[in-house]
């Protein structure tokens, strides 16, 4: 579901006139690895790490003293920064003015990216980045920057400011959104064009870590062939963001308290966060620079005007020819001053989590950068049998991931695990421990929690899934938003995500499951056809502990039995659009041939009590402009009740995800399955909802557009009839809605 939360602002008239507004969005606190936000580490090597585990422990200690020092300047008047963090002047080539080591530019494209040095093409200084783009997704032209911003306080203040000029340099076209820079993996800090009506009109958001965002896509319009200057101001300290353009205060908006930037991994000039092709800058882009200050008016000013006091200004030296000594102090930085880490450098360790667990084996994860055999050790702490032992290698291919699967099992018993490399313990604890699940015909009560549209935010629902019992996580998709087909960046979202610290105390002793749905297959409303998608399919398989992957290198649809539920794990996007329908040849597939017999194969073949068809997309049609739902593929979704009631296979229900809003559907299926078909739909985990998808539907029986939603699902067969129940709960532990089934209900009459 395409991540798009209200526009929070009225348009207006007067661009003289700076728009004052109070905006309202959820807070948390990032994970900044290595920095005064986070937490290092808790891995220990003690007798083989190397030079660089020494030197980040060392960092963590400096890190530390220079944090209790900026809280204690923070209390000044005067705010403190570096100033200039990075500036691409495009003069020469792509480097950064200042910490090139960070900020060295990486450009994308080939012979459409240049640096012109034609007087025409050039606003400030000896050149510009041109960049000739066209309207065919796919023609990637953009400077990369593969290092997160941060400053003397971190992401706490930014002051971003370029020059930019739109043309279509080739005639061929532009794509309809054109970026000048949006950072990654979010767009925590984004600016460029939209066209509307055959005009384009500037855009600007920052990307909250809750899932929201401080935006305005009203304008102003922009001609072609025309400069204009455009400068982006956050300041987390003074509560406010403010957007420049030509010179102009346009907005100033509160940020509500606590709301902090989304993490950024890095930083693209010329395109969106995605880099695949889409919303590419046509035309040039000059003076592109960063500050961890914010800019004053008077400053702004002189970058537009190009000069000050008869002096040459541009945004590498406006910090020094147009002091502010009143309301800024530049500082130097320390040569041991250590900057956050980015996690796809890689340096941090993730879990270990519990992933597929059955009644009698179980998989553990975990991933450590560190080359080597890894023994998982697991054991029943009373019953005094020697523990079972497997092994696993960490290998650089593979992303540093583990992976253990271990059987021989009993069910439901609870076990202790411990990892180790030779015979240095690096994971043990009461808290490292898992449940297996019950004998499939057992009679039992069992609670599984369903999720969608999980953002990186450090949320207490994680927490309040374990509190409320859950026996199992199933994850839906969206979890993470990733966006990218880019092997390194899909792994970069995997990592912050298991870094994540209630989901990774969660997940430490529960089991979990995932399927994918559109923003971690790799894009908004994507499907099959996707370039780069076995990138995608590959850092899933890296970082998701689920018990199988698809086939033949194709898809990563599961499924799993967990006592009386047995769940299949759909997979919605892979086959999606890449062949004829096993239903109708003259429509597309959703599921593809394959994955059809499978899920037939799989059906006739369970005697599970409950059977849960699950995946990312919702089971009708959404009632907007995009195509990823089962609305769009009816036909094989009618062929699938249609052959549930021709093979009389009972007790099924449907789950989904994705659109920000939760229902409860119960559709008239009883002449074509032989009961009535339900859906749960479950989303979202994070902060942000959209009102216009929860639209008026004939089954619809609740519905509610809340925040920070969940489903439980209790399954109890120890009566008679076995029953199951649903609960969308948010994460304060209130009950939004609920629903309560008996297995007769989901039963043939005849």
């Amino acid at each position: 579901m395409k991540r798009k939360p209200p526009n929070i602002f009225p348009p207006w008239v007067v661009e003289e006139s700076p728009k004052t507004r109070e905006s309202s969005v959820s807070s948390w606190s990032p994970i900044i690895p290595y920095s005064n936000k986070g937490k290092g580490w808790n891995l220990a090597f003690p007798n083989f790490k190397s030079a660089w585990l020494g030197k980040i422990s060392a960092s963590l200690v400096i890190v530390g003293i220079v944090c209790s020092a900026l809280k204690g300047a923070q209390v000044e008047s005067v705010p403190e920064g570096f100033g200039l963090l990075a500036h691409w002047s495009f003069d020469v080539d792509y480097s950064s003015s200042v910490n090139n080591d960070l900020y060295q530019g990486k450009p994308v494209g080939e012979s459409s990216v240049q640096i012109v040095q034609d007087r025409r093409s050039v606003k400030v200084g000896k050149g510009a980045l041109r960049l000739d783009s066209g309207s065919v997704s796919g023609n990637k032209t953009f400077v990369a920057i593969r290092n997160p911003l941060f400053g003397y306080h971190n992401a706490e203040i930014f002051t971003v400011v370029a020059w930019y000029r739109y043309e279509d340099l080739s005639g061929d076209g532009s794509d309809d959104r054109n970026f000048v820079w949006e950072s990654t993996p979010g767009y925590s800090l984004a600016f460029g064009l939209q066209q509307e009506e055959g005009q384009r009109d500037a855009e600007w958001w920052f990307q909250t870590a809750s899932h929201s965002s401080v935006s305005d896509t009203t304008g102003p319009r922009i001609e072609t062939q025309e400069w204009y200057h455009v400068a982006m101001v956050r300041n987390q300290a003074q509560g406010r963001c403010k957007f420049y353009h030509n010179g102009m205060l346009r907005d100033d908006v509160a940020i509500p308290e606590g709301e902090e930037l989304e993490e950024m991994t890095g930083f693209h000039i010329g395109n969106h966060r995605g880099g695949d092709g889409s919303r590419d800058w046509d035309g040039c882009i000059d003076d592109v620079a960063v500050y961890d200050l914010e800019l004053t008016p008077k400053q702004i000013q002189a970058l537009v005007q190009g000069s000050h006091g008869g002096r040459r200004i541009h945004a590498g030296n406006v910090l020094q020819r147009v002091p502010q000594p009143a309301t800024q102090k530049v500082v130097q930085r320390a040569p041991d001053f250590k900057p956050p880490l980015p996690l796809w450098n890689g340096l941090q360790s993730q879990g270990p989590l519990v992933g597929h667990v059955s009644d009698h084996s179980a998989i553990i994860w975990a991933r450590v950068p560190v080359s080597g055999t890894y023994a998982l050790e697991v054991h029943i702490p009373s019953d005094g049998a020697p523990a079972l032992r497997v092994q696993a290698v960490a290998r650089e291919s593979e992303d540093w991931c583990l992976r253990w699967e271990v059987s021989g099992l009993k069910a439901s018993s609870e076990y202790l695990y411990r990892i180790r490399r030779g015979s240095e313990m690096l994971w043990e604890g009461n808290d490292y421990s898992f449940k297996t699940a019950p004998k499939p015909n057992q009679p039992v009560q069992v609670t599984l929690a369903f999720g969608s549209c999980a953002s990186f935010e450090s949320s207490s629902i994680w927490t309040r899934m374990k509190d409320e019992g859950a026996d199992g996580v199933v994850l839906l998709g969206d979890t993470p938003y990733i966006d990218v087909t880019d092997l390194d960046r899909v792994r970069d979202a995997y990592r912050r995500f298991s870094s994540v610290p209630p989901l990774a105390e969660t997940l430490r002793s529960i089991p979990f499951w995932d399927t994918w749905d559109d923003h971690d297959f790799g894009r908004n409303d994507s499907d099959g056809t996707l370039p780069g998608k076995e990138n995608s399919r590959r850092g899933f398989m890296n970082y998701r502990p689920n018990p199988t992957f698809g086939h033949d290198d194709q898809g990563i649809y599961t499924k799993f039995r967990y006592g009386p539920i047995e769940v299949f794990l759909l997979d919605t996007r892979w086959f999606s659009r890449t062949e004829k329908s096993w239903a109708d040849p003259n429509k597309p597939t959703l599921l593809g041939k394959r994955q059809w017999e499978w899920l037939k194969a799989g059906l006739l073949a369970s005697d599970a009590t409950f059977r849960i068809l699950a995946c990312g997309m919702i089971w009708d049609d959404k009632k907007n402009t995009e195509s990823d739902d089962w609305g769009t593929y009816m036909h094989e979704r009618q062929a699938l009740q249609s052959w549930l009631g021709d093979n009389r296979v009972e007790g099924v229900v449907l789950i989904g995800g994705d659109i920000h809003v939760s229902r409860l559907l119960k559709y008239d299926t009883v002449e074509q399955v032989g009961y009535p078909i339900y859906q749960f739909i479950t989303s979202p985990m994070h902060g942000s909802v959209i009102p216009s998808l929860n639209v008026p539907h004939p089954a619809l029986i609740q519905s509610a557009e809340e925040p920070y939603v969940f489903l439980k699902l209790n399954v109890d067969t120890t009566v008679t009839p076995a029953t199951l129940q649903a609960v969308w709960m948010n994460r304060d532990g209130k009950v939004i809605f609920d629903a309560n089934i008996d297995r007769d209900e989901l039963s043939r009459s005849n």
